[in-house]
């Protein structure tokens, strides 16, 4: 029987028992999945180990949990993944998101792009999904969500950082193979409906980012995250 996994703030360590303070978590794992005292649950806390335990006891706002066993967990990102996706309508978002974490990107940035036509979001919200994608995927850690930030402070960051950057767009040069290797640091550009404006696509040829396509077809924005980071990260 496959136990259910849930991700906790604290980190384990090598004791034996822990109790976690969280009236969400007594209450998802009590109300929600109906478990009791003497049941088995997995926890793990982003180090990449997941923890078999046995729920020990139960309180209105926390959970003692005995440990019976440790094991790497089934998946973690093999390099640093940041995805700049331009910010689009609130489910959209949200659900590029989620794809985004069960593909292994580490970092997710919102962008307010030129031609983006919502201005807000709730980030909390997207960290929480995010610890859901992680629990249901296997995967050991949780991504970052970073601030909504605009396309000029976004190429700036990475202006700082090492690793491979690349932009999508429909007017740019067909994707290559060769073009990230497997083994390095890759920041992805994903505009919003309508594509990069003139103005940011000036920005990322000044600052010397490639600027690529996915093909002749236009593809909605949440379909082109998911078919760059496909590309880039699980071709062979």
């Amino acid at each position: 029987m496959r136990l259910h996994r849930f991700y906790i703030g604290e980190k384990v360590g090598p004791q034996t028992e822990i109790v976690v303070h969280s009236t969400e978590l007594v209450n998802q794992v009590r109300k929600v999945f109906r478990l009791k005292t003497d049941d088995s649950i997995i926890v793990f806390d982003g180090s990449g180990s997941d923890y078999e335990c046995r729920i020990a006891d139960f309180s209105k706002d926390s959970l003692t949990l005995d440990i019976q066993n440790a094991s790497r967990s089934r998946c973690m990102p093999s390099r640093t993944v940041y995805l700049y996706a331009a910010l689009v309508k609130k489910d959209t978002f949200e659900w590029i998101t989620e794809k985004a974490t069960e593909l292994g990107v580490t970092h997710i940035v919102p962008v307010m792009a030129e031609r983006s036509e919502k201005k807000n979001l709730n980030e909390a919200r997207l960290k929480k999904i995010a610890v859901e994608a992680s629990e249901q995927s296997g995967r050991g850690d949780v991504p970052t969500i970073l601030p909504l930030i605009s396309c000029e402070e976004a190429i700036a960051k990475i202006g700082q950082s090492d690793g491979h950057t690349i932009a999508f767009h429909t007017e740019g040069h067909a994707l290559e193979s060769s073009t990230i290797r497997k083994d390095e640091d890759v920041a992805l550009f994903i505009g919003p409906e309508g594509g990069w404006s003139p103005h940011e696509l000036d920005l990322f040829h000044k600052n010397e980012i490639p600027v690529v396509c996915l093909g002749t077809q236009v593809l909605r924005a949440e379909t082109a995250v998911i078919a760059a980071l496909s590309v880039v990260m699980l071709g062979k």
